[in-house]
């Protein structure tokens, strides 16, 4: 086992996060941890990564592991550029490199043996087979794939790091993080600064990763997609789930549901003994009274199982009905819209129809949020048309929050057009988790995801029949987005969201549109269907280049080319047998037990490596060329 944890707690003070924990971790596992906010999954990671020490229990690890955690990412060169600071993880490589040409320049001058040439030589071989070992032939190709996956354009990768907006940073570091190659890699909420396509192509990375990883998340697509086990942290507790997100829902579910039928049923024996001893002992007979003893002695042993904990309150969110509205929502006709010299949308013709549930999502910063804002009404500055429907009523929830009150209470109390009794406004409060004391809380000190749910609930309470949500899921947890994904799946009016939850654009949304390929394209279905049509346009496209390439050459020139092909392919062939027969002599010779005491043993070297360079070349040549022969014959 890489980790162990036995009886493992820890407390801030008299309160304690974690208790009597026990659990293990695997090599090269793939486990997701969740749970509410604030129940301690991050303090889990600080105690694994010694940056916390257990209250009691014991927590075991390899003595010479090496830990990445997500929040300890490495230092940024903020006066290099992305390349440059990603290939200072690979300096030994680079200073291998500088040896290795060190040595070959002393070895091509050896014109005659010397005490220190068979050293040299041998010394040579070994720094090259680490070399190889620790990937010298492919760290750059690593550090150009990771960058790319992670969305950053050659343009970028030239500008000093210090030029970058912070995610971007951030992303730069992480990157760096992923080089090193911890043993166990421990990601707290590692989505949050990617778009679509990089956490797509993130996922794919850390399934082939050669180590152990730890993942905290709220995206629900990302833990299916990755997690082998779920580790979920309730009311103290450690639960070990097998499999992703949904599977570990069906298992809590399955769970919950059996330890309070096993205890229910405890606790019907228990009451059904309590009453026989009862019964006995009313008899008053000494008899009578041994049997009640007798069952009170095995009633006492009875190890008695703990009253399963109540389910956490989750959010519960019941949307007001809307006004029915026309059958035509919305409509966009020729839209069109730039940022000085960058267009972001060009001549886009969409309808909405009442009822949709239409996604919008693409990479940061490319145009997602301002599409909504067209929509609303908020951004004139485009050309074509958006037409708003029949008796169509909006309600806009932006990132961006605006409150006109001092307290939570007061917010939805006072809520503009509405009219709420006292019990009302806690009614609906309560039902974003709002209760007790906490509805007098000024604003002013509300917590990024309480800002989050109390500006839906005042979006939510507009009665609209069009709602514009622009990423409602962030700063919820998954409980949170699972209620707001079930409200609006009950929904009667139409909506239209922004978001980077996979899971949630694939549960609610039956319409997409798609910012990609430097235009918005509409896809009839699910975030399952848009991928299925990807798919599809991939492998056609792929057929079409393959057809074109074997007919872009005049058939008339054809012939010509093909015998002008075949004699290069010859002196090729020639070229490579004449090779491969010296290479073979070399390695004879170097065979010899007293190779490297001999005089030319050096040049013989040196020459066996031009060798094996020049039949690579020509090789590959030959592969190229037999390739285009092929072709020319279908």
């Amino acid at each position: 086992m890489l980790i162990t944890a036995s009886n493992l707690s820890f407390s801030y003070g008299a309160e304690d996060i974690l208790h009597n924990v026990s659990f293990s971790v695997r090599e090269n596992e793939k486990i997701g941890i969740v749970g509410r906010n604030g129940t301690g999954k991050t303090t889990l990671f600080s105690l694994i990564a010694s940056r916390l020490s257990p209250t009691s229990g014991t927590l075991t690890l390899p003595n010479q592991i090496k830990i990445g955690l997500l929040s300890q990412m490495p230092l940024l060169d903020m006066d290099l550029n992305a390349y440059d600071n990603l290939l200072s993880v690979f300096r030994p490589l680079c200073d291998m490199e500088l040896a290795l040409q060190d040595m070959q320049q002393k070895i091509a001058a050896l014109a005659t043996p010397a005490e220190h040439t068979d050293k040299l030589l041998e010394n040579y071989a070994h720094l090259m087979e680490a070399y190889e070992e620790k990937g010298g032939y492919s760290y750059h190709s690593w550090i150009r794939g990771i960058l790319n996956g992670f969305g950053f354009s050659q343009e970028e990768l030239v500008r000093p790091v210090s030029t970058f907006s912070g995610g971007q940073q951030n992303k730069v570091a992480f990157a760096k993080l992923l080089l090193e190659k911890p043993d166990l890699l421990l990601l707290d909420e590692p989505t949050n600064f990617f778009d679509i396509s990089s956490i797509a192509w993130m996922e794919n990375y850390l399934k082939d990763y050669a180590g152990t990883v730890l993942i905290i998340s709220h995206d629900r697509y990302f833990l299916d997609s990755i997690a082998e086990k779920i580790f979920e942290i309730e009311n103290r507790q450690l639960y070990a789930y097998k499999g992703g997100y949904t599977e570990y829902t069906k298992q809590k579910a399955q769970r919950q549901a059996e330890e309070q039928a096993h205890y229910a049923q405890q606790q019907k024996e228990i009451a059904r003994q309590e009453e026989i001893i009862a019964r006995f002992r009313q008899f008053n007979r000494e008899k009578s009274i041994q049997q009640a003893e007798s069952r009170q002695k095995a009633l006492n042993k009875m190890q008695r199982l703990q009253k399963p904990n109540a389910p956490a309150r989750n959010v519960h969110i019941a949307l007001p009905p809307p006004p029915r509205s026309g059958k035509v929502v919305l409509e966009l006709n020729n839209l069109s819209k730039s940022f000085d010299d960058r267009q972001i949308i060009r001549d886009f013709s969409h309808t909405v129809y009442r009822g949709q549930k239409v996604g919008i999502f693409g990479a940061n910063g490319i145009g997602k949020s301002t599409l909504l804002r067209i929509i609303s009404g908020l951004d004139n500055s485009f050309s074509g048309e958006v037409n708003i429907g029949y008796h169509v009523k909006t309600a806009f929830y932006e990132q961006l929050f605006s409150f006109q009150h001092e307290t939570v209470l007061d917010e939805i109390l006072f809520l503009e057009d509405h009219s709420f009794t006292l019990d009302e406004a806690r009614s609906y409060l309560a039902s974003f988790l709002f209760t007790a004391e906490d509805v007098y809380k000024p604003i002013s000190v509300l917590s990024g995801g309480e800002k989050s749910r109390l500006s839906l609930l005042k979006t939510l309470l507009k009665k609209a029949n069009l709602l514009l949500l622009d990423e409602p899921t962030n700063h919820l947890d998954i409980s949170s987005m699972d209620a707001l994904e079930k409200a609006l799946n009950a929904y009667a009016g139409t909506l239209v969201m922004v978001s980077h939850d996979r899971y949630f654009l694939n549960n609610v949304c039956d319409n997409l549109l798609v910012f990609e390929d430097n235009t918005l394209r509409a896809y009839d279905g699910n975030y399952t269907y848009y991928l299925q049509r990807k798919a599809e346009k991939a492998a056609l496209s792929s057929n079409e280049r393959t057809y074109e390439k074997k007919e872009r050459r005049p058939r008339a020139s054809q012939d010509n080319i093909k015998k002008k092909t075949q004699k290069e392919l010859a002196g090729l062939e020639s070229e490579i047998h004449e090779l491969e027969n010296a290479i073979a002599q070399m390695e004879e010779q170097m065979c010899a037990p007293d190779f490297y005491q001999t005089p030319n043993s050096a040049q013989i070297l040196a020459a066996y490596t031009r060798a094996k360079e020049a039949l690579d070349t020509c090789e590959d040549k030959w592969f190229g060329l037999a390739e285009t022969l092929t072709e020319t014959d279908v």
